[in-house]
Order: structure tokens, then sequence, then C-alpha cells
């Protein structure tokens, strides 16, 4: 029998980070049910078509029932809301604004389903400043400063790294959330930020100044994966990523480049990405990445100035997450930046005490300090 035998899983997820982590619960024996609208997940139209759906979809959503609800409805949310009056955990990677919308929030959730736990994946966060803005795989990384210039251009990494480790971390959030169900009886708000669960993966390797070579751009993509596309501006990189029709005409309106729209669809899949830059391009080198940011997420285009560290720890979303901890250390003249566990608990970070790395041979078999 496997270990999550019994645990029933609503999954009102789309695209990969929440899916994911639903398929790890299902592979461990889970029962997962998938919500979907009532045209599908749209990442079962992203990417080679196979079968019924593409790779990219079948890759993330094994071992799951699907049942399709419109949750723009209030049919949708009524079904929605029943499924959850029998379910151990829900799992959603929506905007922080949409759950509201439906009348599902923290508070109605404890009253009226106690031992549910919740998990909810985003982009930076429930709240702060750039909480509610769109954030996609390569936006996340550029943001949580896991896009590290080298000797010219900043560098992606490729297979979607923040939406699985995101969801790797869920996961295991939401594995902690049940252990803790046990010993409270009562279930728990989890929230899991995309950009904290890079820091905290990336965090020794960014904080020291670790560096990657610098790889040849792919060209030969479509507009799916536009996503990736590091723009240089009149000061610093920018990562630009309009996965849809509606945002690549938002990116170019807003570059000032709206004229060239309908080339840019009309191109042939392999030149797309050539005359998408061709144009916005020219455009970008007017004004600095982070204007640039601004601007596009006035206009809901998902984008984001490339930080290095400095930038990144700075950043008022990463402050306002007190993603990073200062950590009193002997060993060193000043203090050490800790990266947290990139989850919250009803609101709260974990209750761990915070400590730099133990110096050698500290303490003797039993635990106890030997210098104490």
């Amino acid at each position: 029998m496997a270990p999550l035998t019994g645990l029933k899983v609503i999954e009102a997820a789309s695209f990969l980070s929440g899916p994911m982590a639903g398929m790890m619960l299902a592979d461990l024996g889970a029962t997962v049910v998938k919500v979907e609208p009532p045209r599908g997940d749209p990442y079962r139209r992203f990417g080679k078509p196979y079968g019924d759906s593409s790779l990219l979809f079948k890759a993330a959503n094994g071992n799951k029932t699907s049942i399709a609800l419109d949750l723009k409805s209030d049919d949708g949310i009524a079904s929605l809301f029943e499924l959850l009056a029998e379910a151990d955990v829900l799992i959603t990677n929506w905007r922080p604004s949409v759950a509201p919308k439906m009348g599902l929030t923290p508070e109605r959730v404890k009253a009226e389903f106690p031992r549910l736990i919740w998990c909810r994946v985003s982009g930076y966060g429930q709240d702060g400043p750039r909480s509610d803005l769109p954030a996609y795989d390569g936006i996340v990384q550029a943001r949580s400063g896991a896009v590290i210039s080298g000797t010219s251009s900043p560098m992606n990494t490729n297979n979607n790294v923040a939406d699985k480790v995101s969801a790797m971390f869920a996961a295991q959030t939401i594995t902690a959330a049940l252990h803790q169900r046990e010993r409270t009886g009562t279930g728990s708000i989890c929230d899991m930020a995309m950009v904290d669960a890079m820091a905290y993966f990336y965090g020794a390797d960014i904080s020291a100044g670790h560096r990657v070579v610098e790889a040849e751009p792919d060209t030969d993509v479509a507009l799916q994966v536009l996503s990736d596309s590091n723009f240089e501006t009149a000061e610093g990189y920018l990562t630009l990523a309009p996965v849809t029709g509606r945002q690549l005409r938002r990116a170019m309106e807003s570059a000032g480049c709206a004229d060239a729209f309908g080339q840019v669809m009309d191109a042939p899949r392999a030149e797309t990405f050539n005359m998408f830059a061709t144009h916005i391009g020219p455009k970008l080198m007017e004004r600095a990445a982070i204007e640039w940011e601004d601007i596009f997420a006035e206009n809901d285009v998902p984008a984001a100035a490339v930080r290095d560290f400095a930038q990144h720890i700075s950043d008022p979303q990463t402050v306002h997450n007190g993603t990073y901890q200062p950590v009193a250390d002997d060993s060193v003249d000043g203090d050490w930046m800790l990266v947290r566990f990139p989850a919250f608990f009803d609101g709260e970070v974990a209750e761990t005490a915070q400590l730099p790395a133990p110096a050698l041979g500290e303490t003797d078999a039993d635990g106890s300090a030997i210098n104490d």
C-alpha cells in the first residue's frame, strides 16, 4: 500500500507548479481530483500534441482523475465546495485576487473545512507590492536572482526549473502540514511563493556569487517559448514572457510597436521569436529594464528586470516576504543572510531556530555542546 493511500486531494491548478505537486502526491498513493475549466487546463494545448493532450500536460498529470467545472459560475463554485467537504488537501496556483472572488477565503475554509490543508502556490506571495502580477517560470527566475549575469548576457535555466522547484516544495509543505494536523487536529493554509522557493533552492549558489556559463540562445522556437527571452535594455536585461496572443499584443502596445503585432502572429513558427525581437528589441533599448518592468506590469504583461543577488535581496517583494533572515555567525564579521524555508503556515513562517552552519565537532555524541 502506498504511503498516502486514503488521502483525498483537490487540485484546482493549471500549467505546472500546482499540477506537478498534485502528481507527486498521486504518485505516493493519494487520490487526486484535478479540477479543470470547461476547455481544460491550458497546459493540455501547450507544446507538442500527443493524443488528446500535449506531452507536457501528460508528464505532469499522471495518476489523477479530472472534473470540468466553470469556476466563474455559481454552479461551478458550489460544486467545488462540495468536493472540499470530503477532501484533505486543496492545491491552487491562482493569483491572490482570484480565490476571494469565488468566496474562497482562509476564514471560510477554516470555518467550514477545519481539517482541510489549502496549499496556495503563487508567483510572489499572497500580499505585497508585486503579489498579484502574472508569474511564469522565466519571470520568476529573473526576479529571484537565478538568471545570473556572466560576461555578457544572462541565461535562463531551461526545463521550467522554477515551476518544478516550487512543486517539490509545495508537496513537502503539504506533507509537513499533514503531520501537523495529526498533532493538532486542524488543517492549515500553506503559502508557497515561487520566488521564495527559487531563493531557497539556489540560496548558496546565488548568495555566494555563483555564475553560469552562457549558452547560445535557441531561436528556432514557437511563441510559447518566449518565456525564456532575455532582452538588453538601456540599463540591464529584461525577461519577457508573453505566452498568449493577448499578452503578446499588450507587450507590443506597451513598447510602442503595436503595428507589427500582426506580422509576428502571422510569421512561420520557426521565425516567431526573431520577428518579435526585431520589432521590440530596439524599443527596449530606450529605457532601463526596471522602468520597463513597471510599464509592462501596468499592462499585465509578464516581465521582470533580471536581478543579481544584491538587487534580488533588496527587492520590495523579497523584503516584504522576509525571504532572507540575518543570522549571527561567530566565524565571520557580521551576520549571514540565511534563506528561510519558502512556506507560510497560516500566515506565519515555520517556528524554527535560525542558526548558522555548525562548527566542526562543536557537539559530542549526545548532542551537547562541547564548550558548555
